[in-house]
């Protein structure tokens, strides 16, 4: 092949701009051409060098596939892996896209182990659809009689195919104990107020109620979201003896003011899961059910049994306490919502013991009830105690903490609603508590928030500061929570870790392992680093979690001609 060096003559015509001879540009053709035809040759390699290299590859990826490890995993392992595929905290619903349906559609192996998996079926979550005039009772636009037909045609359909679906899903899970979730679209709470509507909602639910129900024996965790009247058609096929294994059931059944009306024979029960509640071995139990019976639920010998309750509906001090008196063996309790029955206050003569109870939670919505101060948990490890802000009154945590104090090991603070002294005597006696939550439910609200508790409080002064001899608080603290933090300082949080490092190094208390602050202001210093730099150099590990809200986004002037604009922001910035 000719370079351009062997030819001088041309590499120098190159140079300018010369005109060529005759001589010179027939050369030029020359050589052109010649090399025209070397390239063509190349070209025509390449294209056959890669057509064997895509062969060669092609025989590699065939024989990868054939070692890849996947196809090297025993039947039993797929299945464990196939098991951590489905969501955590919830039900998988019936979806092809998602864990375990995604599943089968990867290849014959993967469908066989799948199906051949009936622990990967034995949870599910179904929505229902809502009713033919659901949409239009949402925005206040009624059907045509047309329109509502091929509404109610493609509803039943939908239902059908559905019903289909699911007792496919059942098959699959053989017979493991089930993990089922029901919830009908709330935003679209039809508001029907005839006996044809009635009908309409029990034609479209009562096929797939039939279905889920043929395997109730297996029921183990139920979790209901659905109206009132949508749950009266599921509480009529149900009862005590058709959930032998029932263990826990979660029930949010809020009432529809207009309901159906009942001109097709449905038995009208009180507005409770009554059949579920006759369950033999149901232990957990939340409900919210805001008409909730409770001289009729009180009845029922479920209390007894029940290890973990929540009201998350309001509940009067009263009933409150009645069920208190005969829950022997709660682990776990919450009240979302405990109202005083202002017509007359009830004031418990005796005294409550549930030695079982591990974890109290309890929000006051109106008032302060005399019956918290009734409950005597001796083993208590975890407290959460709120009370409205308008009310300033320690009494009941402090009753509750003092009762605790020996076991007490999680404790939750609304600093909004506590004087300082509150505090400090609440943190006096807790001193086996090792994780402490701090809360702000106002941070920017007038009222006791303006004395608040001094962060300092918490440091550990060095042994030859003159204030050493001052008591230690939560001398076992290792996690500390702040949430709705406005009126702590970042050098303040810093010096309260540098203090109980400083103190853990000597041996004096352990260390704080995890700081998770929430703030409602923003951030006045980087502290992450110098934080982490002295947990490393104490020898200790830190979590260290700082959340601050954004910076706000100024927007100029909606005819400004540069986006760098100094016009008056729109909308206008408050400083």
């Amino acid at each position: 092949m000719a370079s351009k060096d062997s030819k001088p003559h041309l590499t120098e015509l190159s140079r300018h701009n010369d005109l060529p001879s005759d001589s010179e540009l027939q050369e030029t053709f020359d050589l052109r051409s010649k090399l025209r035809g070397d390239l063509l040759q190349v070209d025509t390699e390449i294209q056959r060098l890669n057509e064997k290299r895509a062969g060669i590859q092609k025989s590699i990826d065939t024989y990868n596939a054939i070692l890849s490890p996947a196809r090297r995993l025993l039947p039993d392992v797929l299945r464990e892996i196939f098991y951590h595929c489905l969501p955590d905290g919830r039900n998988p619903p019936l979806s092809a896209t998602k864990a375990p349906m995604v599943l089968t559609h990867v290849c014959s192996i993967w469908r066989a182990v799948a199906l051949a998996s009936p622990l990967i079926w034995a949870r599910l979550h179904i929505s229902l659809l809502g009713g033919p005039r659901s949409l239009s009772s949402a925005f206040g636009a009624p059907l045509s009689s047309a329109a509502f037909a091929k509404r109610y045609q493609v509803l039943s359909k939908a239902m059908e195919l559905r019903c289909l679906a699911v007792k496919v899903w059942l098959t699959r899970s053989g017979t493991c104990p089930l993990s089922i979730s029901l919830s009908y679209p709330m935003s679209f709470i039809e508001r029907v107020n005839n006996s044809l509507d009635d009908r309409e909602a029990y034609v479209l639910t009562e096929p797939l109620f039939q279905q889920i129900l043929s395997s109730s024996q297996r029921w183990k965790h139920v979790e209901l979201s659905m109206p009132f009247y949508i749950y009266k058609i599921l509480e009529t096929f149900i009862s005590g003896d058709t959930l032998p294994l029932l263990n826990s059931l979660r029930g949010n059944l809020p009432s529809n003011d207009i309901g159906p009306s009942n001109d097709i024979g449905l038995e009208d029960p009180d507005p409770v899961p009554v059949g579920f509640l006759e369950a033999p071995n149901l232990q957990r139990l939340s409900l919210n059910s805001p008409q909730l019976p409770m001289k009729t639920v009180m009845l029922l010998p479920i209390w007894g049994r029940l290890t973990d309750l929540r009201f998350q509906s309001t509940i009067i001090d009263v009933d409150f306490f009645n069920i208190i008196k005969v829950c022997h063996n709660l682990v776990t309790f919450q009240v979302d919502k405990l109202q005083v029955y202002w017509h007359s206050p009830y004031v418990p003569q005796t005294e409550v013991t549930i030695p079982t109870l591990q974890m109290l939670r309890i929000s006051e919505s109106v008032g302060i009830s005399h019956v918290v101060r009734a409950i005597n948990a001796p083993n208590l490890k975890s407290l959460d105690y709120r009370f409205p802000p308008s009310i300033i009154c320690a009494n009941n945590l402090l009753a509750l903490v003092e009762r605790g104090a020996l076991t007490l090991r999680k404790l939750s603070l609304d600093l909004q609603n506590l004087r300082p002294e509150g505090t400090m005597t609440c943190l006096s006696l807790a001193n086996e508590v090792s994780h402490l939550v701090l809360r702000y439910t106002s941070p920017h609200a007038s009222g006791p928030s303006n004395d608040l508790f001094n962060l300092d409080l918490l440091t550990i002064p060095n042994n030859s500061c003159p204030s050493a001899s001052r008591e230690i608080l939560l001398p076992k603290l290792e996690v500390l929570e702040m949430n709705g933090i406005c009126q702590f300082t970042d050098e303040g949080i810093l010096r309260l870790l540098r203090s109980r490092l400083d103190a853990a190094r000597r041996g004096d208390i352990p260390p704080l392992r995890r700081l998770k602050l929430q703030f409602a202001r923003h951030r006045q210093q980087d502290i992450i680093e110098e934080a982490s730099e002295l947990a490393k150099s104490a020898g200790f590990e830190l979590s260290l979690e700082l959340d601050y809200p954004p910076d706000e986004l100024r927007y100029n002037g909606r005819l400004s001609p540069s986006p760098n604009s100094a016009e008056e922001a729109w909308p206008p910035v408050v400083n």
